[in-house]
C-alpha cells in the first residue's frame, strides 16, 4: 500500500525493534478498541429481529478478533510480548483511536444510522479520505518499518527463534480469516496485509471499489480469486457498514462512486434497545440492580481481557475458556440493555460500561 509524503510525515518512522514492538501494542490497543462500540451496536438489536444487520456486525467483530490476533502473532514473532490485562488498554468512551485518527470520535451507541456512520468513518478506505489519516495508512507505516528492519537487521534478530508461542488457528473460532504462523517478513507482510483489505479492500488481491466486481451466480463469492486469505472474498469493513447505512445491496457493476444499487435489506431502527450513549458507571448511583448487573459486566470483561493476555504470552489453550467468557458477556450486555435506567428523562435503557477493573 502506498502512503503519500503527506501522511507518511505524520507518523514516527519505525528504525528499531523496540519502536515496532510500541507500534504493534497499539495496532492491538487499535482493534480492541473497536470492540465496544460494535458490540454494544450489536447487543442493543433486540432478539430476532434485524437478522440481516446483526449477522454483518458481529462478522466484523470475528474478523476485528482475527486482526487483533494477527497483529500479536507478529509481535510475539518479532520478540515482543503483548499487554491486555490493565486499565490503559480500555479506552473512556467518546474516545479517539490510537492510531493518530483525530477527526472523528467514537462513542457507544445503540445501532442507528449514527452508529453506521462512525463504524464507517472506522474502516474508511484512505484513498477516500485525502489528507485524512486511517488505519490502513497506520498498518502501512507498520509494513515500511518491518521492511526497513529486515534490510537493516540480521534475520534472528527481526524474527528470533526464541520466543512464545503464537496463536494457531485451531484455537480460533467462527470466520474471519485463516490465521498462520509469522516466521519471517513474508508471513509478517501476510498478516498484516489480511488487516488491510478486510477493513478498507485496498490492497491488489482485494476488490477495487473503483471498478465492478462480478459475482459468481448465486454464490456471492468475487470471481476470479475465489479466496483472500483462506477464506471466501466478500466486501471489506467499510463497504458492508454501507450496505446497511444505505439500506441496499451492492451488486455486480456496483462501485465505491455508485454505492450499493441492489436489493434492499430491511431494516428497523424502532427494534432495538435504547441505550444510553457511552453508558457510564455513575449512570446506575441510583439503581442498586442496574450497578450490580454493570459490576457482574465489568468483572467477566476483565476476566475476559487476563485471559486474553494469559494466552497471548505462552498459554494459548486459554482461548478455550475465553470463548465461554465472551458468550456470558452477550447474556449479561443484552440483560443489561432490556433494562430502562430509573428517571431517565430521554427514557434511556442501560448499556455496559466496558472497564477494566483494578484487582
Amino acid at each position: 500500500m502506498y502512503l503519500s509524503a503527506d501522511k507518511q510525515k505524520r507518523f514516527t518512522p519505525i528504525t528499531s525493534i523496540s519502536e515496532l514492538h510500541q507500534q504493534l501494542q497499539l495496532a492491538i490497543e487499535l482493534e480492541f478498541s473497536t470492540l465496544p462500540p460494535y458490540l454494544s451496536a450489536l447487543y442493543s438489536i433486540k432478539e430476532n429481529t434485524n437478522n440481516c444487520a446483526y449477522q454483518v456486525i458481529q462478522s466484523v467483530v470475528m474478523e476485528e478478533m482475527f486482526h487483533l490476533t494477527n497483529a500479536a502473532n507478529v509481535l510475539i514473532a518479532t520478540g515482543g510480548s503483548p499487554a491486555l490485562n490493565n486499565t490503559a488498554f480500555i479506552p473512556s468512551f467518546p474516545t479517539k483511536l490510537p492510531d493518530g485518527e483525530q477527526w472523528f470520535e467514537v462513542s457507544l451507541l445503540k445501532f442507528s444510522p449514527e452508529a453506521l456512520q462512525t463504524f464507517k468513518y472506522i474502516e474508511e478506505p484512505s484513498e477516500n479520505v485525502p489528507g485524512k489519516i486511517t488505519i490502513g495508512d497506520f498498518y502501512a507505516n507498520v509494513e515500511k518499518g518491518l521492511t526497513y528492519l529486515s534490510e537493516t537487521l540480521p534475520p534472528d534478530e527481526l524474527f528470533p527463534a526464541s520466543t512464545g508461542p503464537q496463536i494457531a488457528h485451531k484455537y480460533y473460532y467462527g470466520g474471519g480469516g485463516e490465521i498462520t504462523p509469522v516466521t519471517d517478513l513474508d508471513s509478517a507482510m501476510f498478516a498484516i496485509n489480511a488487516i488491510i483489505a478486510q477493513g478498507e479492500g485496498i490492497p491488489e488481491r482485494c476488490w477495487d471499489p473503483d471498478k465492478p466486481f462480478p459475482l459468481e451466480q448465486g454464490t456471492g463469492i468475487a470471481s476470479g480469486d475465489h479466496q483472500l486469505f483462506m477464506q471466501p472474498r466478500e466486501l471489506a469493513h467499510y463497504y458492508r457498514f454501507n450496505e446497511l447505512a444505505q439500506g441496499r445491496r451492492y451488486v455486480c457493476g456496483d462501485s465505491h462512486n455508485s454505492g450499493p444499487t441492489g436489493p434492499k435489506i430491511p431494516i428497523d431502527y424502532t427494534r432495538v434497545y435504547n441505550m444510553k450513549p457511552n453508558p457510564n458507571s455513575g449512570d446506575y448511583a441510583f439503581a442498586p440492580e442496574l450497578a450490580a448487573l454493570d459490576y457482574e459486566f465489568n468483572r467477566l470483561f476483565t476476566l475476559l481481557l487476563d485471559q486474553l493476555h494469559n494466552a497471548f504470552n505462552g498459554d494459548p489453550e486459554l482461548l478455550v475458556p475465553a470463548v465461554g467468557t465472551m458468550f456470558k458477556l452477550k447474556e449479561l450486555a443484552q440483560e443489561l440493555m432490556r433494562n430502562p435506567i430509573p428517571d431517565s428523562p430521554q427514557q434511556y435503557h442501560a448499556g455496559p460500561t466496558w472497564q477494566y477493573l483494578k484487582g
